[in-house]
């Protein structure tokens, strides 16, 4: 019913401190266990007045007595001043965190929590098959997201996720890794695009500025033609390419849907990135792109990195679309 982030997270936060029980504050019902089911409704204590809150505080104590030694146990809120100013008068001992702004709060809440699940992620994913571009496209699903572990690259005791993708259209999984590690065109591929990027930007190239140029459109083809250096462009696609299948090795979902898959690899890139330990290593090729988000993030890509984190729900279904050894 509560699905708001910060809900999620303060949730999430009340289990990690290994609570002996956790209840729900609830405007309209009052006290709740984790397991009470309820209706959907819209109030909030926010606009009650000072004297229904009261009674409100007086309402939720008596419900606590009857579970609780309010007394003697010791008790944490993780919810806003309204909801527990009323209470402290009837609990003896109690611990209230530093009030912060709400972003300040989410931030923190977000960075603790991806931390943890980031590793869990690793973890879970490592045991799945590991695929690379010399294994062929048969044994592959049609739909799916991949994500991809660099060699070199470690966190959380083995190598670290540098890179998740999808594909839109239908059955186009294989055609998608096909264009990343064998399709020497960077116009197909941001991937290839970002890790070109890197390769000139180390050298300061000043090609830099054409190669960001895309000549897919006839009309960019005839307006950049004369800017092209294909010898240039060929020599750099191959050298991407090694980098690639020397280097990089991936495991898969299997997804079906592709708003599935949209919204998964949203949420798997909201989680690596929000992770504090997994930051690239100083020898990273992507400390040389010129896009911050890269060399903050350590991915290889610039989308969805401030999205919502995996939930469990979620995770569990990570954990049932992983490819695993047959």
């Amino acid at each position: 019913m509560y699905i708001s982030p910060l809900f999620e997270y303060e949730y999430w936060y009340a289990h990690k401190r290994n609570a002996d029980k956790i209840f729900i504050l609830s405007a309209k019902y009052g006290l709740l266990e984790e397991t009470d089911e309820i209706d959907p409704y819209n109030e909030t204590l926010n606009k009650k007045s000072p004297n229904e809150r009261k009674q409100w505080a007086k309402a939720i104590l008596a419900s606590l007595s009857q579970k609780a030694d309010l007394q003697n146990d010791e008790f944490i809120f993780l919810a806003g001043e309204k909801y527990w100013k009323d209470l402290i008068d009837g609990i003896r001992h109690y611990e209230i965190p530093p009030k912060k702004p709400i972003g300040e709060l989410l931030n923190f809440y977000k960075k603790e929590y991806c931390t943890e699940l980031c590793q869990q992620l690793h973890s879970l994913l490592r045991e799945g098959k590991r695929f690379d571009f010399k294994m062929g496209y048969d044994a592959r699903p049609d739909n799916g997201i991949y994500i991809m572990f660099e060699k070199g690259e470690l966190a959380h005791d083995g190598e670290r996720i540098v890179r998740i993708g999808t594909h839109t259209g239908d059955k186009e999984l294989r055609s998608r890794i096909y264009q990343h590690f064998e399709n020497e065109n960077k116009n197909r591929s941001i991937f290839r695009k970002n890790i070109g990027r890197c390769f000139l930007n180390k050298e300061q190239n000043p090609y830099l500025s054409t190669w960001e140029l895309d000549t897919t459109p006839k009309k960019n083809k005839e307006l950049f033609s004369h800017l092209i250096d294909k010898t240039l462009e060929a020599e750099l696609e191959n050298e991407i390419s090694k980098l690639m299948q020397e280097r990089l090795t991936f495991c898969l979902l299997e997804v079906p849907s592709n708003k599935d898959r949209l919204h998964y690899e949203a949420r798997l890139i909201g989680t690596v990135s929000g992770c504090t330990n997994c930051g690239p290593s100083n020898n990273w090729l992507g400390q040389f792109s010129p896009k911050d988000k890269i060399k903050k993030s350590g991915l290889w890509q610039e989308n969805h990195l401030n999205s919502r984190p995996l939930s469990n729900e979620e995770f569990a279904f990570i954990s049932n679309a992983l490819i695993c050894h047959s």
